[in-house]
């Protein structure tokens, strides 16, 4: 029996909601969505949520004028999902400080705190436009989050959202992770050198880092792209300046470790970096 068609202004509803929602994040979830369909002995991720956030239209024209296939675009989305879901895991698993507190900044479309486990009934600050987080909300509406999910409203260049991450409950005399998600390379040098002066002061000792970083000529930068990083060691020793001992990974490490090699371009001709960090 065919399911029956969601209202009309359901629909509406949620496309009014993903209007305001940047076209990168729709995209990733698109491409969250894309994975999860596969067979799941073939699945490197399963977001049961991501199809519903993006909508079963979204605009592609993005991915018309890439120089990659979609395949290079699914893997990509595919191996970088992972590898944070496993580093996050491994963080507040294997650390010394008993990290009750997450912030996702610049948190967009991420399903996380609804489906991984690990985060079940830790606090997750996620910190974006208020248009963006409450279009999720809306986009979500009958689903719970495992996680306790604050919203932190508010523009990351302009607004003081250190002190509306202290009002959402944030305490900085407890070890936290920070979660960059494709953030870093839309900030120039000095919104990326405030923003981790920022996260600097509010990072217990204990503290946890996971980012990632867009390499120098990767040919999938837009022209709101900013920062490029020309190695692994490059992003290492800027981590390292901001406080922080990091570990940074190739895309073709990642993508080897997972066995999922075959779209991702060689290093001569494609990088992305990421990086996992402790205080």
């Amino acid at each position: 029996m065919a399911a029956a068609a969601a209202p009309a202004t359901l629909a509406l509803h949620h496309d009014a909601a993903r209007a305001a929602v940047p076209v990168t994040s729709i995209a990733t979830c698109w491409l969250r969505a894309q994975e999860s369909s596969k067979p799941p002995e073939l699945q490197l991720i399963s977001d049961p949520f991501a199809q519903r956030l993006c909508g079963e239209d979204p605009d592609l024209g993005w991915m018309e004028s890439s120089p990659h296939p979609q395949a290079f675009w699914v893997d990509m989305m595919a191996l970088r999902t992972r590898w944070l879901d496993d580093a996050l895991v491994d963080v507040l698993g294997t650390t010394g400080a008993v990290l009750t507190q997450v912030v996702v900044l610049g948190a967009g479309l991420d399903a996380r705190p609804w489906r991984l486990e690990a985060l079940r009934g830790v606090a997750v600050f996620e910190v974006d436009f208020p248009e963006v987080l409450e279009a999720k909300v809306m986009l979500l509406e009958g689903c719970e989050p495992i996680a306790t999910l604050q919203a932190v409203r508010a523009n990351l260049a302009v607004d003081d959202w250190a002190a509306k991450l202290a009002d959402a409950g944030f305490s900085r005399d407890k070890a936290s992770v920070w979660l960059l998600e494709g953030l870093i390379g839309y900030l120039t040098s000095e919104e990326l050198q405030e923003l981790f002066k920022r996260i600097g002061g509010l990072a217990a000792p204990g503290s946890g880092l996971l980012a990632t970083f867009t390499g120098e000529g990767s040919g999938h930068t837009t022209s709101m792209h900013r920062s490029m990083w020309a190695s692994a060691p490059h992003v290492e020793r800027f981590l390292s300046e901001s406080g922080w001992e990091g570990q940074a990974s190739t895309y073709m490490e990642v993508a080897t470790r997972y066995g999922r090699t075959a779209h991702i371009p060689p290093e001569s001709d494609w990088q992305y970096f990421l990086a996992t960090a402790r205080r």
